[in-house]
């Protein structure tokens, strides 16, 4: 059966099996009520500008608006009595304005503390109108996502359609998948309904655990098709700190981009190996331009790791902070080096940086 990814509004093909599991309907009650008033509903209002060329002095000396409202709609849990709360990413990316609406359909203007792109991860942060943490939170454990077990039970509960707190059942279908998305791709697998606005939403285990963020489906005609994917507990936990205290998750940079070397493309261009990453541009002043990389260079080895592919030169930076060295071992005609590269964080301001560089 064909199946489509959707994700941000983008759709690619898969291929893939489901599943389907009853629970014990004796004790998923007593659970449900427990977790629910952990659970919030989310809604983000996004200001953006309408330009038409050649009638923006128009709109000005009529006062026509040039500014609209977008509103999405997505899902979140409270992480602890500070009113932390979790979500995706892509639920909040660019909000000029973020609603939390608990069980009790009372609704907090929420603060975004902090956001990471990579994971798709955002906290965020509600209080009273003193700015006081608010009494009586339910807070959603996060479990250790690295126990999960695959035809574990699991339990979605979130925002589908603006649907407030929807809760369907499933299973964790499979681990540590990846589905072409990102760089940390490594989601768990579920064949609970998951639907548009479920995203940022918990998926719990039967302790009342969080195990997963609910974030990606696949289906063709953009609701569930009993193929969605959550990100682990345990990718959430690593950043918490990091989000909390920069606002953003420092993570170092090369200033590279490169593209797979395969025996194909050695033989046309006549390179010296036939593997590693070819690296055709360099941001200049960047830390590789720095340590002395050059165009044409064939990166072999990041630290004592072989790089055969982009995404595992991102995953070994992610690695590290964004200080000391990083031995990088390249290809240089018939030359092997080893170069020392002094980390620097990835700049949060710089724009207009090409697509893939790292």
């Amino acid at each position: 059966m064909r199946k489509i990814l959707v994700y941000f509004g983008w759709l690619f093909p898969i291929f893939t099996a489901q599943a389907s599991v009853i629970f014990n309907p004796n004790d998923v009650p007593d659970l449900v009520e427990k977790i629910l008033p952990s659970v919030v509903n989310i809604s983000s209002v996004t200001l953006s500008q309408t330009r038409v060329s050649g009638l923006d002095d128009f709109f000005q000396l009529w006062g026509v608006p040039q500014e609209r409202k977008q509103s999405s709609l997505g899902s979140g849990f409270i992480i602890d009595k500070e009113g932390h709360v979790i979500t995706n990413y892509h639920v909040v990316a660019h909000a000029s304005e973020v609603n939390v609406i608990l069980q009790n359909k009372k609704s907090y203007k929420a603060k975004i503390i902090g956001k990471d792109q990579k994971i798709d991860i955002a906290l965020l942060q509600i209080r009273d109108e003193n700015g006081k943490p608010l009494p009586d939170l339910k807070v959603a454990p996060l479990a250790d996502s690295d126990k999960v077990r695959i035809a574990e039970p699991v339990l979605a509960i979130g925002n589908p359609f603006g649907l407030q707190h929807t809760v369907t059942s499933g299973i964790i279908s499979a681990k540590n998948r990846t589905i072409g998305i990102g760089p940390f791709d490594n989601f768990l697998q579920t064949d609970a309904s998951i639907n548009p606005g479920n995203s940022g939403g918990p998926l719990f285990n039967l302790k009342g655990e969080v195990v997963g963020i609910n974030t990606v489906i696949f289906s063709r005609t953009q609701q569930s098709a009993g193929l969605g994917f959550a990100i682990p507990s345990n990718a959430a936990k690593n950043i918490l700190t990091d989000l909390k205290r920069f606002g953003r998750v420092p993570r170092p940079w090369l200033g590279i981009l490169g593209e797979k070397n395969t025996p194909q493309f050695a033989s046309y261009y006549e390179l010296p190996r036939p593997d590693g990453i070819i690296i055709y541009n360099l941001v200049q002043g960047g830390p590789a331009d720095k340590a002395g990389l050059r165009r044409g260079d064939i990166l072999i080895k990041v630290g004592e790791i072989k790089a055969d592919e982009m995404n595992d030169v991102e995953k070994e930076l992610a690695k590290l902070k964004p200080t000391g060295t990083l031995p990088l071992t390249i290809q240089r005609g018939n030359k092997t080096l080893t170069l020392s590269v002094k980390l620097k964080e990835f700049p949060p301001k710089i724009e207009d940086l090409p697509q893939g560089i790292l």
